[in-house]
């Protein structure tokens, strides 16, 4: 029994001493965290999450506290979406020095922009789920009527504004010549789309 313990014993002490050595050369990689000393918002391709993280955060919050005064006045929280995004976007925030470099630096866009494409493919999704057909097909001549109207004037105001565009700049150096009927065509179809 004697012989058992001390085997027991010798073969722990070399192994405690063997995984204390180990363990005092072999660390863990440092994770980057604020404990650590690192910058959180500082872009890592490597490893993107973390500020995307922080970026849905700040545009998340920043889009709820919007709402909640828009909300008095009876305004979708669409509208606090498109004026959040004006005010986080270069027009306001963006003239904060060091604003659009430490929070939505350029490195980090694609990133946003491909989750952002992400979130209005599934929400135009949602919204083709919910459209109801029947109701589409019994007032199918009042929707083809206001969405003719509706393309069809903006489309001829366009037409009547490119051949004052036209005839304005067509002599300008530097300019590619082009015959006004495309022109005509291009201005019309870009006012009425839009």
């Amino acid at each position: 029994m004697s012989t058992v313990t001390e085997f027991v014993s010798v073969t722990l002490t070399k192994t405690l001493a063997a995984s204390a050595s180990a363990s005092a050369t072999m660390r863990a990689a440092p994770q980057g965290g604020i404990l650590e000393g690192s910058n959180p918002s500082h872009y890592d391709s490597k490893n993107p999450i973390i500020l995307f993280i922080i970026q849905a955060g700040i545009i998340i919050l920043f889009c709820r506290l919007l709402h909640s005064p828009l909300s008095l006045i009876r305004q979708p929280r669409v509208i606090a979406e498109v004026i959040g995004g004006i005010l986080l976007g270069p027009s306001v925030m963006g003239r904060i020095p060091g604003f659009t470099n430490a929070i939505f630096p350029t490195a980090s866009l694609p990133n946003l922009n491909l989750v952002a494409n992400l979130g209005l493919v599934l929400f135009l999704f949602l919204v083709g789920l919910e459209v109801d057909l029947r109701y589409l097909v019994s007032n199918w001549k009042p929707a083809v009527s206001v969405g003719a109207l509706g393309m069809a004037l903006p489309f001829g105001l366009g037409c009547a504004i490119a051949y004052g565009l036209f005839n304005e700049f067509k002599d300008e150096p530097g300019t590619v010549p082009i015959s006004f009927g495309t022109y005509m065509l291009f201005i019309g179809v870009a006012m009425a789309i839009t």
